[in-house]
């Protein structure tokens, strides 16, 4: 079937590859897992072996079928940090990704020659600084001194992957936007923010547009993946990118919630959406003049499987959710703030925990099931409300994601935030599709990104239900002061539960 490609996503979990088809078709797809290491606290590591691995195998598992392809395109975790020496080898076998949290003080002691605010206004990188491949490759020069001699480049995940695809070493504007050197509005590394790191330039690779074929697969990656070798291979984007664009995010005010383990709400603009208080994290898009700006809440799904295993262990979550949704809205005055792994600066900042309030002996496990799903919708609802000031954003909200395949608990989103809700077929696989729309405008086979918008049909529609909202803001209101309080007292932010 002639004009499909191979979109690859690199996820946390695993590599999700894909075969698209030119009329917006998902032919067939894979995940192929892979592990992350601990080796100290605050540390989460990868071996790009590992990635290359989950490459080939789930590639070679697709083209088992025979489909041909025109070519491949990457959607990779952000803030990655892989270290080549000049043969283009990593120089260590581990690397951190996106959640490594070590260059706290990296970032601490820049601070001191930029201030942070400018530096966030500048990058818009609103995750804690800490994360980002900037001070990683600061602590990579003072701790491990051996291995930083050795570094020619430093480099994202799927930067990496294009590596050992084509020989060239590249990035484009969305990743390189995340590495906590590159000034959004001037789209290009900033030697400011470098010089007061102390690092060469030379050190970052050169940025393509998402859409530029950057090289062909070597004969060597070919033999390994079982593709032709030649096949032309895209700059690709970052997976924030990948999944707005894969989520209808191909013009100014589409909005979509992405509801999963941690979750968030991001726009499309065209300007970057910036704000010292809450601090949205912005991407340069993968479409040209465009940005995506978001923000998150941490614990969604984690915080509701800690409810299930604390209070329904062995049950599946999906059982817990429906019982939850039998019990009455605003869970007969039972509250949770689900901020288990800290919070977000509109939630109260890292040192934020979570907090079950209002509890009484009348109070049934379906209550408590629900106080933790409508939870995580009042905090989702503060990033809805947040962004909607700073930004215009559509009336319509596209929801996608493990934590939207359940009607009762998306009806909960849908009384809380106040819009309607859609999810369509897509659902999660829109970094896929987003990689994919990459490689067909890129290829010149579709006219533009428009095009990735076809395949979102319709699949379920969820109306705000009038009857609860009385309710809903009453409890809202509820949540909102216990965030305040949370935020003001450190007896709360240790997470003690409240009767």
């Amino acid at each position: 079937m002639p004009g499909a490609v191979l979109a690859l996503d690199l996820g946390t979990g695993g590599c999700k590859a894909s075969l698209w088809s030119a009329e917006g078709a998902c032919l067939a797809e894979t995940v192929t897992p892979y592990a992350t290491h601990h080796s100290a606290v605050g540390r989460n590591e990868q071996r790009p072996a590992d990635w290359w691995d989950a490459v080939t195998a789930a590639t070679r598992e697709l083209l088992a079928g025979g489909v041909p392809i025109e070519g491949i395109a990457l959607s990779g975790q952000s803030l990655g940090a892989v270290m080549l020496d000049s043969a283009g080898r990593p120089v260590e076998e581990l690397t951190p990704i996106w959640s490594d949290a070590r260059a706290v003080a990296q970032a601490e002691a820049l601070f001191t020659r930029v201030p942070e605010e400018t530096w966030y206004l500048r990058t818009g990188n609103g995750f804690p600084p800490g994360l980002y491949p900037l001070f990683k490759a600061m602590w990579f020069r003072e701790h491990a001194p051996e291995s930083w001699r050795r570094a020619r480049t430093l480099i994202g995940s799927k930067d990496y992957v294009n590596h050992r695809l084509t020989g060239v070493i590249a990035t484009d504007h969305s990743y390189a936007s995340g590495s906590g050197a590159y000034d959004l509005l001037k789209r290009a590394y900033d030697p400011e923010l470098l010089a007061a790191a102390g690092l060469d330039p030379a050190l970052l690779p050169p940025i393509r547009e998402a859409t530029d074929v950057i090289g062909g697969v070597t004969a060597e990656a070919a033999a390994a993946l079982g593709v032709p070798s030649g096949t032309p291979v895209l700059a690709g984007a970052v997976d924030n990118s990948c999944m707005a664009l894969g989520s209808r995010g191909t013009r100014p005010g589409r909005v979509f919630a992405s509801l999963g383990s941690s979750s968030w709400i991001t726009v499309t603009s065209d300007r970057p959406v910036l704000d010292p208080a809450s601090r949205p994290y912005v991407f340069a898009h993968a479409v040209p003049g465009l940005f995506i700006s978001a923000l998150s809440t941490f614990s969604s799904g984690t915080s509701i499987e800690w409810l299930r295993d604390l209070i329904a262990p062995g049950i599946p979550v999906a059982e817990l959710v429906s019982e939850a949704c039998q019990a009455p809205p605003g869970a007969r005055g039972a509250l949770m703030l689900p901020m288990l792994s800290g919070g977000t600066p509109i939630e109260g900042g890292p040192s934020a925990r979570g907090v079950l309030m209002g509890l009484d002996l009348a109070h049934e496990r379906r209550d408590i099931a629900r106080a933790g799903l409508e939870g995580v919708a009042f905090a989702l609802r503060r990033s809805l409300d947040a962004m909607r000031a700073l930004a215009e954003c559509d009336a319509e909200l596209l929801i996608s994601g493990g934590g939207g395949r359940h009607p009762g608990w998306n009806q909960i989103y849908a009384d809380v935030l106040g819009v309607p809700l859609t999810r369509t077929a897509v659902d999660q696989q829109a970094a896929t599709l987003g990689a994919a729309a990459i490689a067909f405008v890129g290829l010149g086979l579709w006219p533009g990104f428009d095009r990735a918008d076809a395949p979102h049909v319709p699949v379920e529609r969820y109306e705000p239900d009038p009857a609860a909202a009385p309710v809903y803001e009453a409890a809202r209101a509820r949540f909102d002061a216990a965030v305040r309080a949370l935020a003001g007292s450190p007896h709360l932010a240790n997470g003690v539960v409240h009767g």
